[in-house]
């Protein structure tokens, strides 16, 4: 028994480690499918066998009531599919995959990993997997694959800003255990390569949001010793400033010189998307789950009044359109009661776990959700669920290995 629960362990690392498994694509049959969808299906399969053979079916059937979060994605869906018309039948069913397929391994990562130590071990695989994917995607932008014409550090088949959206989390997380662990170096190379990938991208969201996020932190735990020291500060000070240096040259001052800049094209988009909303239908139900390109492609000439810079837009760039677009009222309701309480829990919350950490990198998906959202992309959707999970719903953690020991 005990082996079955190592490969259902190990498959789950293999799983976090390749998020980006999902650019394999290919079909079977009819069907469009991708490389993470078998892994974790594989997952799911192998998660099932285990929880029957250890007579555990039962029990971790009754821990759904646990998980609010998933339930909430699960029942929010299934009422925007009971109420609002689908246009668009591909993108309903693209955006049905990415959910139900997040959903699945964020519940068995929770399943499976019944202790603190081993959920940190799961971001760390997870985090690891962000690096060697970011010097992949170094790699193949040297080659002369996906260049950007401002030399911007691209995935494969990505953009920029979600290659930056992707690192951030582990960015993040591997800052917070640097100061938390000073003399763990291993730390300190992590950050450093992240950080350095995430300034590659050039994303306005990620440099900033991450910045914002890395002062809440040092705000909130301004008594670590590390933060006293002289290197540290100019570290700090130094950091502010180059990452200040490439918003500014990489986001403001292209939308001052010139006609065209994400930013350009954010506010062709946050245009329309009030438009929409001007409809009561839409702002009470939203206008389908995954519908909001095809609402946009229809709906942005009337709104702009002229061609806009683009037609084919995947999603609001604003998380709270987002939410609304495709949850109507109770989509909105849902996500400001997750800010406030991702807000209250780093107030009250004292010390190091892994419980601040997760509630600092889901208070950067809301401020990166400003600009952008995480819905529509599989790996984002994956970390953005677990971490609304791991920050946000209360969990009876096993004692560690190590607590047993001591």
């Amino acid at each position: 028994m005990r082996l079955i629960n190592t490969f259902n362990k190990i498959l789950l690392f293999t799983n976090l480690f390749f998020l980006q498994s999902y650019l394999l694509r290919f079909t079977i049959g009819a069907y469009p499918g991708n490389l993470q969808e078998i892994l974790i299906a594989a997952q799911a399969l192998l998660f099932l066998y285990t929880i029957i053979k250890t007579k555990t079916f039962l029990s971790t059937v009754r821990n759904l009531k646990n998980h609010w979060i998933i339930l909430s994605f699960a029942i929010l869906t299934g009422i925007s599919l009971l109420l609002v018309p689908i246009e668009n039948k591909l993108d309903l069913v693209r955006h049905l995959k990415f959910l139900f397929f997040a959903l699945v391994l964020t519940f068995i990562f929770l399943e499976t990993f019944k202790t603190e130590e081993e959920r940190k071990k799961g971001i760390i695989i997870a985090g690891l997997g962000a690096i060697v994917f970011g010097l992949f995607s170094v790699v193949y932008n040297l080659l002369g694959y996906n260049v950007a014409p401002d030399s911007r550090l691209l995935g494969p088949l990505d953009a920029a800003v979600y290659l930056g959206f992707y690192l951030t989390p582990f960015f993040i997380f591997f800052v917070i255990e640097l100061f938390e662990n000073p003399y763990n170096k291993i730390n300190l190379l992590y950050t450093l390569m992240l950080g350095i990938l995430i300034l590659m991208t050039q994303s306005i969201g990620s440099l900033g949001g991450s910045l914002i996020i890395i002062l809440l932190y040092l705000f909130k735990r301004s008594e670590l010793k590390i933060l006293k020291k002289k290197l540290t500060k100019i570290i700090l000070i130094l950091a502010c400033a180059v990452f200040a240096v490439v918003i500014f040259y990489s986001k403001i001052l292209p939308t001052i010189k010139t006609e065209y800049s994400s930013l350009d094209e954010r506010g062709e988009i946050w245009i329309t998307s009030i438009k929409l909303l001007e409809e009561p239908r839409n702002l009470l139900l939203g206008v389908g789950f995954g519908q909001f390109q095809e609402k946009y492609f229809k709906n942005v000439d009337e709104a702009l009044g002229k061609k806009p810079l683009d037609y084919y837009v995947l999603q609001p760039h604003n998380i709270f359109l987002l939410f609304i677009f495709q949850y109507g009222i109770l989509g909105l309701i849902f996500i400001l009661f997750c800010i406030y309480k991702n807000i209250k829990n780093l107030v009250t919350a004292k010390g190091n776990s892994l419980l601040i950490s997760a509630n600092f990198i889901l208070l950067y998906f809301f401020i990166h959700g400003i600009i952008d959202t995480p819905f529509f992309k599989n790996d984002l959707l994956i970390l953005f669920i677990l971490f609304l999970e791991l920050g946000l719903t209360k969990s009876t953690l096993q004692p560690s290995h190590q607590s047993h020991q001591n």
